[in-house]
C-alpha cells in the first residue's frame, strides 16, 4: 500500500538546487497573477516549474539557462488546472480520448470510476492500463467498486480484489456505493471493504439518491464521506448540515448545479469548502459546452463568489480526498497543472499546461497527437490507438472504441 508520489530522489534533489540558485528550472511564467487557494486571495507571483512539477511560487526569478522558457502572464489570471472528481470515462468514450478532450478545456485532473476495469479485465491487465495513464499529461486517480450499478448474474467482487485495488497507490476512493440498502439489511461483505477502505485512509463515495436524514446518518456512521445524487437545494443543504462533502452535479441526466446553487445561496450558504461539483459521466454532445470550465461558469452565473466558484473544481475536491499536495493548487510541490485565463470571469482557459506541458496555448490545440499512451493487446482486450482529429467534439470523432 502506498500513495502516488511521481519523483525519485535525483529529480528532489534537482527541485531543491533550482530552488537555491544552482540549478534552472524548465519553464518560468512570470509577472503572474494566480489564485492562492491557502490564503482565497489572488496574488501576483513568479512560477518556476521543474518539467511537471511547481518548484517555486514568489517574488524571486531564477537562474536562468538556454532551456528555460519564460513566458510573461501579464494581463492573465492562472488558476490550478480543474479536477472532475466523479468521472465514468466509457460513455460512448474511453480513458484517453476523454482525458485528450478534458485537458483542453482545462480539467488536466480526474478521478475515475474502475467499474468496467473490474468486470471485463483481469486486474493485472487494469492495473497495466491504469499505470500507462498515468504517463500522460492528465493526472488520473480511481475509484474501488464494491458493487455495480445494477445486479449482475455473475459478481466479479470479492475481498482478495478489493483489497488489491484498495492497496493500489493510484485508487483513492472506495466506491460509489449504490448497493447501500443491503449494507443496511446486513451485508458484512460490503461492510467489511469500507472498513477496510477506512483503515487505509482512504475516502467513500456514496449514490444516496432521495436519501432521509436517517439513511444519511446511518452511512456516514459505516463510513461515507461523500455524496453527489442531491437533486435539490434542499436535499444538498441536508447533506452539509450533516458534515458530508457534497458533490454538486451538472450532467447530462440531472443537470441540478444552476437550481441547487441558487436555492443554497437562498438559504444563506456563505462556506463552501465542503461543496465541490462533477458532470457526472454525461454523454458527448453535453461536453459539447464544456466540463469543469462549464461548471465554473455556472456557479460564477448564479452568484457564487469568485474564488469559491474556482475552489470548488480545484482545491476543495482536493482536499476531499487528500490529494491536495499533489493538485488543486498553484503552490511548490503541486504538479504543474495550470489554466491561464483571459479573465477572472472567463473560466475556459486560453492556455494549459498539464504536468508542465503545453496542452494548449494561446487557444490552440499545442500536442497535435496527444500523448495518451495506447494498451496493448493483452487477455482478449483490444488494442486501443488515439488520435484526436481536428473538429468541435473530438471524442465523437474518435476512431478509437473499447
Amino acid at each position: 500500500m502506498g500513495f502516488y508520489f511521481p519523483w525519485d530522489r535525483e529529480a528532489l534533489r534537482r527541485q531543491a538546487a533550482i530552488v537555491a540558485g544552482k540549478a534552472a528550472p524548465t519553464l518560468v511564467l512570470s509577472g503572474a497573477e494566480y489564485l492562492n487557494a491557502s490564503l482565497k486571495a489572488w496574488e501576483r507571483a513568479n512560477i518556476w516549474i521543474d518539467r511537471d512539477r511547481i518548484v517555486y511560487v514568489g517574488e524571486r526569478m531564477p537562474l536562468e539557462s538556454a532551456d528555460t522558457e519564460i513566458i510573461d502572464c501579464s494581463g492573465y489570471v492562472l488558476v490550478p488546472g480543474y479536477i472532475e472528481p466523479h468521472a465514468h470515462p466509457f460513455q460512448l468514450y474511453n480513458p484517453w480520448t476523454f482525458a485528450a478532450y478534458a485537458a483542453e478545456r482545462g480539467t488536466t485532473t480526474l478521478i475515475a470510476d474502475n467499474l468496467v476495469f473490474f468486470t471485463e479485465l483481469s486486474d493485472d491487465d487494469a492495473f497495466s492500463i491504469v499505470e500507462r495513464l498515468a504517463d500522460g499529461p492528465t493526472t488520473w486517480f480511481w475509484w474501488c467498486r464494491y458493487d455495480a450499478q445494477t445486479l449482475l448474474r455473475d459478481q466479479p467482487f470479492n475481498s482478495e480484489r478489493i483489497r488489491k485495488w484498495l492497496e493500489h497507490p493510484l485508487v483513492i476512493q472506495g466506491g460509489e456505493l449504490t448497493g447501500w440498502p443491503s449494507v443496511l439489511q446486513g451485508d458484512d461483505d460490503i461492510l467489511e471493504w469500507m472498513i477496510a477502505t477506512k483503515k487505509a485512509g482512504k475516502t467513500i463515495e456514496g449514490h444516496l439518491p432521495g436519501a432521509s436524514e436517517k439513511t444519511l446518518t446511518q452511512l456516514e456512521l459505516l463510513g461515507v464521506d461523500c455524496d453527489h445524487e442531491a437533486m435539490t437545494g434542499e436535499e444538498a443543504w441536508r447533506r452539509l448540515r450533516l458534515g458530508l462533502s457534497t458533490s454538486l452535479r451538472y450532467s447530462s441526466i440531472r443537470p441540478d448545479l444552476p437550481d441547487i446553487l441558487r436555492d443554497l445561496l437562498a438559504r444563506g450558504v456563505k462556506h463552501f469548502d465542503r461543496l465541490y461539483m462533477t458532470t457526472d459521466g454525461s454523454t458527448p454532445a453535453f461536453y459539447e459546452q464544456g466540463i469543469m470550465d462549464r461548471t465554473v461558469e455556472i456557479a460564477l452565473e448564479q452568484g457564487v463568489p469568485e474564488i469559491e466558484a474556482y475552489l470548488m473544481a480545484t482545491a476543495n475536491p482536493a482536499r476531499h480526498y487528500g490529494i491536495h499536495r499533489m493538485v488543486g493548487e498553484i503552490a511548490p510541490g503541486r504538479l504543474a497543472h495550470i489554466n491561464i485565463l483571459e479573465a477572472k470571469d472567463k473560466p475556459t482557459p486560453v492556455s494549459i499546461l498539464a504536468k508542465g506541458r503545453w496542452v494548449k496555448r494561446d487557444a490552440r490545440r499545442a500536442i497535435r497527437k496527444p500523448a495518451y499512451p495506447c494498451a496493448r493487446r493483452s487477455a482478449g482486450f483490444p488494442s486501443i490507438g488515439i488520435w484526436i482529429r481536428p473538429s468541435s467534439n473530438p471524442i465523437l470523432l474518435s476512431a478509437s472504441t473499447w
